[in-house]
């Protein structure tokens, strides 16, 4: 059995003033107070592999809200792709402090998976201690890994030595070349869908599973085995705008668990040509990705639903080179530079004001914009729920 906290009749949790965190730790210490006190049941799971910036202890927490035996579950994460992961904290934060816990219906569960990849988290950066991306990993490593030849040609021109004005030029100028080869969405595709071969650079899938896919495997097979009707929402950030939402379904269209989203979220939301306006471009090709490798821990015989969905943050960018910068930055910081370079602090907070915006109009728009997908879920969940049982 889970070596859960004890759960009490705690009183309602009082309101943060602000639900956004400034470190990976206040977040953590928040998360847990704010669901001790709302009574769930809570487990860490510590990183055994890495630190924090200060030596601390690295953990992914989840909390479990509801029935102990609740057949149909909300699973929601945040912290993917580390410092992404203080939107999606916050929205955890403020749902658990706004009576969400309180206001469930009968026989629906919620289940907060806090930090996934708390090294990205704590550190500032987007991939886990290997520089591996957890939404590349989930594979089976003994099979044959997914091929990305272009990336080999473009690699070089996103790994310089030194980010700096002959970088980008040369990024823009060789890139140019590429594109006018093998056309712009195939270039855009081979950075972004991932690839295998180059440890030092972008969307690096690993080379075996990294801890957190590792210790998601365990939390759905072990601690979700009453779920039979599980809906996921997976909180990112990264596209350009302000806190408005995009909703990244990877269920196949016109199956009933991609209809079952468009229920819970509305058609329009989900439709393919508003998700490219929004995103900037198609969607890469991807392989490994969390949300298929849930539909696979779950099985067959257990339902999924849901997405991913995209906190937009970014402010607007001028050129390829100004999209690919920020990662670009983390990159320089993990191989070349260095965590204590001398640019360091400033290459982190351009990174962190990417990712987790400190306008007040972002923060604004996550909590209203969560809150409502929150609450859409939930009400589209507490209906499968019902709507099964009249079968």
């Amino acid at each position: 059995m889970w070596p859960w906290l004890p759960k009490k009749a705690y009183p309602r949790p009082m309101t943060s003033p602000d639900p956004f965190s400034a470190s990976y730790t206040e977040a953590r210490d928040r998360f847990l107070a704010a669901a001790t006190s709302s009574g769930a049941w809570v487990k860490s799971h510590t990183n055994p592999h890495a630190k924090g910036p200060n030596g601390e202890v690295l953990t992914m927490e989840t909390a479990w809200f509801g029935p102990d035996d609740a057949g149909t579950v909300l699973l929601n994460s945040c912290g993917v792709h580390g410092a992404e992961g203080y939107a999606g904290s916050a929205a955890q934060l403020h749902w658990m402090e706004n009576d969400g816990p309180g206001s469930l219906p009968p026989h629906v569960g919620v289940m907060l998976l806090h930090a996934v990849n708390p090294f990205g988290f704590a550190w500032g950066l987007r991939g886990t201690e290997n520089n591996v991306d957890l939404n590349r990993n989930w594979l089976d490593f003994d099979q044959p890994l997914p091929e990305n030849a272009l990336y080999d040609k473009v690699h070089p021109l996103l790994c310089p030595k030194r980010v700096d004005d002959k970088a980008v030029s040369r990024l823009l100028r060789e890139g140019a070349q590429l594109i006018s080869k093998h056309g712009q969405w195939a270039l855009e595709d081979a950075i972004s869908r991932g690839q295998y071969t180059h440890p030092d650079g972008f969307h690096f899938g690993g080379h075996q599973q990294e801890w957190s896919i590792q210790t998601l495997q365990k939390i759905i097979t072990e601690d979700l085995k009453s779920a039979k009707q599980v809906g996921f929402m997976d909180w990112h950030t990264g596209p350009v705008g302000d806190g408005d939402l995009i909703f990244l379904c990877f269920s196949p269209p016109r199956s009933p668990a991609f209809q079952q989203a468009e229920r819970w979220w509305g058609r329009a939301a989900l439709a393919k040509d508003h998700v490219d306006a929004l995103w900037g471009s198609k969607r890469p090709s991807r392989r490994g990705i969390i949300f298929w490798g849930v539909e696979q821990a779950l099985g067959p015989d257990r339902t999924c639903a849901g997405a991913v969905i995209e906190f937009r943050s970014s402010l607007p960018k001028m050129n390829a080179a100004d999209a690919l910068r920020i990662s670009m930055l983390e990159r320089w910081l993990r191989f070349e530079g260095g965590l204590d370079a001398p640019e360091a602090q400033t290459y982190l907070a351009e990174i962190r004001e990417d990712y987790a915006p400190t306008r007040a109009s972002f923060r604004t728009n996550v909590i209203n914009n969560s809150t409502r997908a929150y609450a859409q879920a939930i009400s589209g969940l507490a209906s499968w729920q019902y709507a099964d049982a009249a079968d």
